[in-house]
């Protein structure tokens, strides 16, 4: 059976994609690292709340 994916991984490259995007389209977003960290345990929740909700659908 695959592993599931990593909630705080994929938050942490989510957060990259976002900051990354903001930055192309001309916005100065900068993130200190505590800010950082917050958006990402944020976003984790968001994603184990998901995953949680999938595999609950899917047994």
């Amino acid at each position: 059976m695959p592993q599931p994916p990593d909630a705080d991984r994929q938050a942490r490259e989510y957060i990259d994609r976002v900051v990354e995007s903001h930055r192309r389209n001309g916005y100065g977003l900068r993130l200190s690292k505590k800010r950082y960290e917050e958006a990402v345990a944020r976003v984790a929740e968001t994603f184990r709340g998901l995953i949680d909700a999938s595999r609950g659908r899917a047994a």
